[in-house]
């Protein structure tokens, strides 16, 4: 009974130990230890953030590996980490916070436990972590700082540093910037990597990864590395601009612009004199699109090209010139030429006060520059060229630049660090141009004078220094002068000359060594005097006005000629053969002939008749053609002809017609406006059977006549009062008054 007493006693007493340990974790979890990480494990809260508990290890070296572990966790008050193997250990943290500091395992398996209390200690939670240590090895992938890459021609260049050294391949994996589709490529070997088909101007997304071994188990995804466009464009190179400085230098300012630039990271610009003489500080990056240097008057390279990660653009290259302008520099500069290699500098001995460096540049046009840096105190230097000889009849131009450093004379920086003291040009032998000036032309030609203009004997034709040109000019007559003017002069005036002569000129330069060729010979005519021109312009404006005079009378002439040797077309009204007839049968003869302008009144010189009333048909308008008319009506035409003149008795008054209605039986209405006066002769017209339209000749007319009386001759009605006829009117007048009655 006591035994049993005793076991229930004790089994109570752990009862409440054990109830009683659990309150006190419940209040306060820091008493957690390896020896109740089982009740610790019962009672404290698991969250969903036990998820991010994880325990890895990496390579220190090939058979070392040291292990981690790392609970992302909000932020909690106190933090433990136990591992437990064969035997249960706690593990160091990093600054209170639940990263552990590397530690050793053994290869068997291993459990991880992480205890976070609350900062009123009423509150845990736990994590827990199981797994084999040699699986748990993680291959991390580089950092970005340890991956570089290239673009170039649509191709991507990834070379990746791995810190574990077991990685024997990875792969990339790529997409465009925006797009949601990873494309994968493995590489062959744990360095470089290339990757193809890419577009150039967009960017992209990678990421890199370790192929999984056994050596590498676990291999994590690198954090996304951005991938800016590739470059194919140059630069553009806007202005470069000079402006003066201190003597010997100038200020150049560059321009350029590039159409990518939003994705520039900067620019770099590299300068380089164009002798080839190289400086400790040449190139300058820049995220300007502007640059200004300070430069002597040497020629100078420049290339500029724009970069980003993913590598530069093709440089873009332009030429800064040498200035020649000597007018700021000291003219005491001299060079003497003593072979074809050697030559000789000097200078005013108050720059060798000032200045101990010096640099030396000499070139022919066409050819390299070549230069020599010295230091010395005189005032004059010689040198002896290394590989360039001095050839006679070609010009070299040569520079001399001042440097302030003293300790070495190289130069030290490209921007503003010299300066050039003075300039000269030399011969080794000069010769005589080879070349006559060309483009030889006359302008401004007057009386007496007239412009020669031409340009200079290129530089490698003139072997010497221009001394001049010489003017040869002449005229038909064989006079022949020259005038001498000097090596600047590209155009000269030619005074004094003849008057509409004829003159040839030509033209050649000369040096030290003579005179050159000269050019072809080119003619020129000079303008007539204007008294001359005076002269030829009245003799034109007399001679039009003597044809003007000459055309008028030959017409006046012509006019006179024709009265007298044409007569006047005779009229018919006027024909005694047609007076003669008397007591004639009434004709309507004139009304079927009629015309269009027989509608119209007009007088004539001749005397009038009276319009005999009779019997009239109503009138019967034709066209007016050259054809024969007929009617159909078999009424014979009757017509009363008055004669104008009989038996030279006086011509008889014109009687007035006008309209009247004194027979009521008279069908024949004589209308106001187509009753017609008719010289000599006025007719009733009452539709004849034939009547024929044409050129009238007395000889038609007499026959119609004729013809109308033989039809009715009881209707021929004779007027006693009839005007005696005038025989001294010929023919013609008569045919000429009948046609223009008509």
């Amino acid at each position: 009974m006591r035994a049993r007493a005793a076991v229930l006693s004790l089994s109570y007493g752990f009862l409440l130990g054990s109830l009683w340990s659990a309150q006190t974790l419940q209040k306060a979890s820091a008493v957690c230890t390896c020896k109740n990480l089982t009740i610790c494990e019962q009672f404290c809260n698991a969250t969903e953030e036990i998820h991010d508990f994880i325990c890895f290890g990496w390579r220190i070296q090939q058979d070392m590996v040291d292990y981690k572990c790392v609970w992302n966790l909000k932020p909690y008050r106190t933090y433990n980490l136990y591992t437990k193997q064969r035997l249960c250990k706690q593990r160091e943290l990093e600054n209170q916070s639940l990263i552990s500091k590397s530690f050793t395992l053994l290869k068997i398996n291993m459990t991880a436990y992480a205890i976070a209390a609350s900062e009123d200690q009423k509150r845990c939670t736990i994590a827990k972590f199981t797994g084999i240590p040699l699986q748990m090895i993680h291959c991390d992938p580089p950092n970005e700082n340890n991956v570089r890459f290239k673009r170039r021609q649509g191709y991507l260049s990834v070379t990746a540093e791995w810190r574990d050294k077991s990685v024997k391949q990875y792969y990339v994996k790529y997409r465009e910037q925006n797009s949601t589709l990873w494309k994968e490529v493995q590489c062959n070997n744990s360095k470089d990597c290339i990757v193809g088909n890419l577009t150039s101007y967009m960017s992209y997304e990678m990421h890199i990864q370790c192929v999984v071994t056994t050596e590498c188990p676990q291999c994590p995804l690198s954090e996304v590395i951005h991938i800016p466009q590739e470059f194919v464009d140059a630069p553009t190179i806007k202005e470069i601009n000079e402006t003066p400085f201190n003597p010997g230098q100038r200020i150049v300012i560059v321009k350029w612009q590039y159409k990518h630039s939003e994705a520039v990271e900067n620019y770099n610009v590299t300068i380089w004199k164009a002798s080839g003489e190289l400086a400790e500080v040449s190139s300058y990056i820049l995220k300007t699109q502007t640059m200004s240097l300070i430069l002597c008057y040497s020629a100078y390279m420049i290339s500029i090209n724009a970069f980003n990660r993913a590598g530069s653009s093709p440089p873009a290259y332009e030429v800064i010139k040498a200035k020649m302008n000597q007018s700021a520099l000291d003219e005491t500069f001299n060079v003497s030429v003593k072979s074809n290699s050697n030559f000789r500098l000097s200078w005013n001995k108050m720059l060798s006060q000032e200045y101990a460096c010096y640099s030396v540049e000499w070139w022919r046009s066409g050819e390299k520059i070549s230069y020599e840096s010295f230091f010395v105190k005189k005032a004059y230097h010689d040198v002896r060229t290394k590989n360039v000889t001095f050839q006679p009849y070609k010009r070299y131009h040569f520079f001399l630049h001042a440097r302030p450093d003293k300790d070495t004379c190289n130069l030290k920086n490209i921007n503003d660090s010299e300066k050039t003291y003075g300039t000269a040009s030399v011969y080794l032998l000069e010769g005589t141009p080879l070349t006559a000036p060309g483009n030889v032309s006359v302008s401004n030609v007057t009386q007496s004078s007239f412009v020669l203009n031409w340009s200079p004997v290129a530089e490698e034709d003139l072997r010497g220094f221009p001394q001049g040109y010489i003017i040869y000019y002449g005229d038909a007559l064989g006079n022949i002068k020259n005038i001498t003017v000097g090596p600047h002069t590209n155009s000269y005036k030619l005074i004094n000359l003849r008057s509409r002569n004829e003159h040839h000129v030509q033209l050649s330069a000369f040096t030290a060594a003579g005179e050159g060729k000269r050019s072809a010979l080119t003619y020129v005519k000079t303008n007539p005097d204007a008294v001359a021109i005076g002269g030829m312009l009245a003799g034109v404006v007399v001679g039009i006005i003597a044809l003007l005079l000459s055309v008028h009378f030959c017409c006046r002439l012509l006019h006179r000629s024709k009265n007298l040797l044409w007569p006047s077309i005779p009229n018919p009204c006027n024909s005694n053969a047609v007076q003669k007839i008397e007591g004639g049968p009434e004709l309507e003869l004139f009304e079927p002939l009629y015309r269009q302008n027989l509608e119209e009144t007009e007088e004539h010189d001749c005397t009038k008749a009276n319009l005999t009333p009779g019997t009239v048909a109503e009138d019967t308008r034709t066209q007016q053609s050259p054809k024969l008319l007929t009617t159909t009506n078999s009424v014979s035409a009757e017509a009363i002809l008055t004669d104008s003149n009989k038996n030279d008795s006086a011509p008889v008054p014109p009687i007035d017609t006008s309209d009247s209605s004194e027979d009521s039986t008279v069908n024949t209405t004589v209308d106001a406006s187509n009753t017609r006066a008719v010289d000599c002769v006025s007719t009733t017209v009452a539709k004849p059977a034939v009547v024929f339209v044409s050129d009238y000749t007395t000889m038609e007319l007499f026959q119609q006549i004729s013809k109308a009386g033989v039809q009715d001759p009881s209707s021929q009605i004779g007027d006693s009062d009839t005007a005696p006829s005038n025989s001294g009117q010929d023919y013609i007048r008569q045919a000429l008054s009948f046609e223009e009655n008509l």
